[in-house]
């Protein structure tokens, strides 16, 4: 009775703090900017049951890595053998009442047997996980774990003990689980029932009970009861750690998943500028919901950083900290964020309640790793509660470009040019039509009803090396007979490096503008050879009411073989590898098209470690084309030795931004004899007849 009592405080003590705890993180969360809508229900639940409950992105079969499919395992075996316990857990509460409680429904007599057996297996499994991540934490300690940069080392060194903690917890609860199992069978052996319980439960009855039983009815009844409290204690212990580190992602992971972005990948937010007070987000409290929500569900695994190619070539990004920095701060605001919603909703239409805290843009979140950010998606990928880092970046170079007017000196000429010349290059605008002298190709004017615009975009009109493809592929079109026509030199830029680069009001004033040329003209469909324009024209130009059909190259190129109209004989027999560009692949799953193109052509494809969803950014995603870098921090020198392991003689792409990275990065190592650079559709356009 008096164990009873002293349980019963200690349980509402820490449910009650735990209530208290997890109250305030959701008067944060209610706090936050943003609508609230829940739409797709089928694919929200379909996402949580595949990578929240299946664990889809701890466990891919596509990762060759030992040590990351064994990291994924033992998180998957913790993550189900904890579900399993929950049971479990309850069960041992409810003991403190009566050393007979059983979970409705889970007596011995009915469906109790098969899930002990269960339980047992998963109590000896888990414990084993246990010991391995901890000898990881101590012993191996991956560079994912404990940070990548120096600096991020030393802010989150301190925060390492957390682990141990954790681990320490749920190695007590399924440890001390059988001890008390064993006790009971050990102390009840005569009751109707126990040994029915016993069958069930290998590792209590065969292991634990014939040691307890030789060490006297005693020493049982002692190991029960300390492994009983030892259990329970453990199980409100960890229970109230959640809220405050990074474990809260056992509560808010589930619904992240949820809420995840169901619009196009690719597609950032429409900035409703003529309504709007800030032009960016500047201040912690500006962060929506669910930027908020991604904060609280961060798992600190690192799997962001050690996939990001600022990361890779030391600039000051790390992903993982950059939302670490985020929500700490957040967490230290806790009360003003919920006392200004509070004060906003008394005032009505009153004025509106001062910024929270001090601008997170610069003191906390400083400007270079904003600008070190290419934009390319593959923390997100890599982020196995499908945590979204691009949106948050790009809302704050909004700030730094829209608001504070801060941003790298060299893009005052790339947003010159586009605002003067519809081009980063600022060359002149009548010359964009010039690649196609002398290929006698029809422009809009000339025919007006033609069934595909091929959109050239700026890089494709007005680089020296990226005008070859161009023309090969404009070759192309017309020995397959499609029915296409150009802008000529009324094509205008999409704007889509403006919008990367936090300019939303560049972005969008273009984006009308290339739209309303589109309509004039009486586009339907449209034929892009450049995934950032295809991404652009497909995924964000509809929130501008631009609808179209748009196809990239590789995927006509495949229509029209498979159509019997363009004949690719398998004659191109080089060594090929093939670099995966972020806005074809991350932004829009297009992988195999291009593959299967480059197969056809006889060029024997081979694979970078990585590639497809794993595949690096070749350095100029996200407006990083028009920043200078430092030359021992360039990710397209990494790219290219990474591409130059296969030994190839040929690296094939799909952009012309690649092209120029890739190019350059050849160049730099003096392989110009040797190794060339290549897109698809010349590498096509050379066998095609």
């Amino acid at each position: 009775m008096r164990s009873a009592i002293l349980f019963s405080v200690c349980l509402l003590l820490g449910v009650g703090l735990f209530i208290y705890q997890v109250w305030g993180r959701f008067n944060l969360l209610r706090a936050a900017t943003g609508t609230f809508k829940v739409d797709r229900i089928p694919e929200r639940l379909w996402a949580v049951v595949t990578i929240a409950l299946g664990q889809k992105k701890f466990i891919r079969p596509e990762v060759s890595w030992v040590r990351e499919t064994l990291a994924g395992w033992l998180h998957f075996f913790v993550f189900w053998g904890f579900t399993v316990l929950g049971l479990q857990i309850v069960t041992m509460f409810g003991r403190a009442y009566s050393e007979h409680f059983y979970v409705p429904l889970m007596s011995p007599s009915l469906l109790g047997g098969p899930y002990m057996f269960l339980r047992d297996c998963f109590e000896a499994i888990v414990l084993v996980c246990v010991l391995v991540l901890m000898a990881r934490w101590a012993i191996t300690r991956p560079m994912r774990l404990v940070g990548f940069a120096p600096a991020e080392t030393r802010q989150r060194g301190h925060y390492h003990w957390e682990a141990y903690l954790i681990l320490g917890c749920i190695g007590i609860i399924v440890s001390s689980g059988p001890v008390y199992d064993a006790s009971r069978l050990v102390l009840h052996a005569g009751e109707p029932g126990i040994a029915g319980e016993g069958a069930w439960e290998p590792l209590s009855n065969h292991l634990l009970r014939p040691w307890l039983a030789a060490m006297g009815p005693g020493f049982a009844t002692t190991a029960g009861s300390v492994a009983w409290w030892a259990h329970n204690l453990s199980v409100l212990v960890m229970l109230n750690f959640l809220p405050l580190a990074k474990h809260f992602h056992v509560i808010t992971s589930l619904p992240n998943v949820f809420f995840r972005k169901l619009e196009p990948l690719g597609a950032l937010s429409k900035q409703d500028l003529e309504n709007a007070t800030t032009f960016g987000t500047s201040h912690v409290d500006q962060f929506t919901w669910k930027q908020v929500l991604d904060m609280f569900s961060c798992t600190e695994c690192g799997r962001c950083s050690s996939q990001c190619p600022a990361t890779a070539t030391g600039k000051p990004l790390a992903p993982r900290q950059l939302l670490l920095d985020l929500r700490d701060y957040l967490y230290a605001h806790q009360d003003e964020v919920i006392e200004k919603r509070v004060r906003r909703r008394a005032d009505g239409d009153g004025a509106e309640p001062p910024e929270v805290g001090e601008n997170v843009v610069g003191p906390v979140i400083t400007d270079e790793v904003l600008w070190s950010c290419n934009v390319c998606r593959a923390c997100e990928e890599a982020c196995p509660v499908m945590i979204e880092y691009v949106d948050k970046i790009v809302d704050m170079r909004r700030h730094l470009v829209q608001e504070a007017a801060r941003f790298p000196s060299e893009l005052t000429r790339t947003f010159k040019g586009m605002e003067t010349q519809s081009n980063p290059w600022g060359l002149g605008a009548e010359k964009r039509f010039d690649w196609a002298q002398g290929l006698g190709l029809p422009t809009v004017a000339d025919k007006p009803n033609a069934e595909y615009l091929y959109y050239v975009g700026c890089a494709g009109a007005f680089d020296d090396r990226n005008k070859k493809t161009t023309q090969a592929f404009a070759r192309l079109l017309k020995k397959a007979g499609v029915d296409f026509a150009c802008l000529g030199k009324a094509e205008l830029c999409n704007g889509e490096t403006a919008r990367r680069l936090g300019n939303e009001y560049l972005y969008q004033t273009m984006a009308q503008a290339c739209i309303e040329s589109f309509t004039a003209a009486g586009v339907k469909k449209v034929i892009v050879n450049c995934p950032h324009c295809f991404n652009t024209i497909k995924n964000e130009f509809p929130q501008f009411g631009g609808h179209y059909e748009v196809i990239h190259a590789a995927e006509l190129v495949a229509q029209l073989v498979a159509a019997g109209r363009l004949q690719v004989p398998p004659e191109f027999k080089k060594r090929t590898v093939y670099h995966d560009s972020c806005y074809y692949g991350r932004f829009n799953e297009i992988y195999d098209e291009p593959r299967s193109v480059l197969a056809q052509t006889g060029a024997r494809v081979q694979e970078m470690h990585r590639h497809k969803q794993f595949g690096m950014c070749c350095g100029a995603g996200g407006g990083r084309m028009w920043i200078e870098e430092d030359p021992d921090k360039r990710v397209n020198l990494l790219r290219t030795q990474q591409a130059l392991e296969t030994d190839p003689e040929v690296i094939a792409v799909s952009c012309p931004f690649c092209m120029t990275m890739l190019s350059d990065g050849i160049k730099a190592k003096e392989l110009e004899d040797k190794v060339q650079t290549l897109d698809v559709m010349e590498i096509v356009a050379k066998v095609a007849t």
